[in-house]
């Protein structure tokens, strides 16, 4: 039996700070297991992959905090999506009735039909309930030593999909999963790198900041999403490295001022 690859890696910070960043959409692998039953072609792989947003906030550690970014793609299972694993019922219908066709952000498509329930819970078990442990165990960290702790969920988007939308995405639940002043000091960043900002519109952030922001316990949570526009070609998605370079500069201060803001 072919051995899932571990779900996560985690790069350290030298000083622990009270902030721990997640990347689940940035990698490209799908593991052997997941390959029988989901064939993705591999410009859907990549064109349905938060590109390079492992990259993007790979200088967040020089300000303390914890980076832990997937290492399976989405195609295997969505880390920011409550997983449905189908019920028995399901199980006994009809082929007909039970399939599932998934067309990718390229327009290829990638499922044909879904997965056997095992298969499905295999993934539940081995690479999204690992992953969401361990960004757990970060936060309760950070709060036990600082008394508060910030998760930051780490991605991009496609422009061709949401024309018209800002640079920079801050997805709070509606104000649900962090308190105002996280919110105004990752705008105050936005403002000095220059990029527009939108509040919730139109990620108002997903499964990792429902799961995990426990507001009333110190724990507060965000979703950033940033344009591809500003940092890869729409058509190849290939990087720029000076834009590239210059978004990390973005999250590292994004990083930095929540850092200072909740020490207040």
């Amino acid at each position: 039996m072919p051995a899932t690859p571990p779900p996560f890696r985690v790069h350290e910070p030298d000083t622990a700070g009270p902030i721990v960043v997640e990347v689940p959409h940035a990698s490209l692998v799908v593991d052997e297991l997941a390959a029988r039953f989901t064939r993705v072609p591999e410009r859907a792989l990549a064109a349905d992959a938060d590109v390079a947003a492992d990259a993007l906030f790979g200088d967040v550690t020089l300000e303390g905090a914890a980076l832990v970014v997937a290492t399976a793609s989405r195609f295997v299972i969505d880390l920011n999506t409550a997983p449905r694993v189908p019920t028995p019922y399901e199980d006994k219908l009809p082929y007909g009735l039970r399939e599932v066709r998934r067309r990718s952000a390229s327009g290829e498509q990638w499922l044909e039909s879904a997965p056997p329930r095992a298969e499905v819970e295999r993934r539940v078990r081995d690479v999204f309930e690992p992953y969401h442990a361990e960004i757990a165990a970060r936060l309760a960290e950070a709060r036990a030593r600082h008394g508060a702790a910030i998760l930051v969920s780490g991605h991009t988007y496609p422009d061709v999909m949401f024309p018209g939308a800002a640079d920079v995405v801050l997805g709070t639940r509606r104000g649900e999963s962090s308190a105002g002043w996280a919110r105004d000091a990752v705008a105050e960043v936005a403002r000095a790198h220059g990029l527009s900002l939108a509040l919730d519109d139109p990620f108002p952030g997903g499964h990792a900041l429902e799961r995990h922001a426990r507001r009333d316990e110190g724990v507060h949570a965000l979703q950033i999403e940033i344009a591809r526009r500003l940092y890869c070609d729409a058509r190849t998605l290939a990087l720029r490295p000076d834009d590239v370079a210059r978004l990390r500069g973005f999250t590292r201060s994004v990083i930095a001022a929540l850092t200072s803001a909740a020490a207040r």
